[in-house]
């Protein structure tokens, strides 16, 4: 199943965004030689189960975090994963990185 994740966090949103693009989420798909681009804080991965999904989230956020000090910490302050198939959407211009 594709799950899509959707999250707000304290700080480091970037570097949050990356360490799940290498877990091989996606912010967009492409269909009929249409490429859609999900809103910055969401993403999604194919074959893989909601609650795994969160996970992998929290494990993100525990390494980031590990060795920073108290003030420097990234909280996950929001997230939500849900099953989706299939899509509709409008495509949006790519993310400014």
């Amino acid at each position: 199943m594709n799950t899509l994740i959707t999250y707000d966090v304290s700080r480091g949103q970037p570097e949050v965004k990356q360490a799940l693009k290498n877990l091989n989420y996606l912010d967009y798909w492409k269909e009929n030689n249409i490429t859609y681009y999900l809103p910055n804080t969401t993403l999604w991965k194919k074959d893989i189960e909601q609650g795994y999904a969160l996970k992998e989230m929290q494990a993100v956020i525990a390494k980031l975090n590990q060795g920073q000090p108290s003030y420097n910490q990234i909280e996950l302050e929001r997230c939500a994963c849900v099953n989706v198939n299939p899509w509709a959407a409008i495509s949006g211009k790519p993310h400014k990185e």
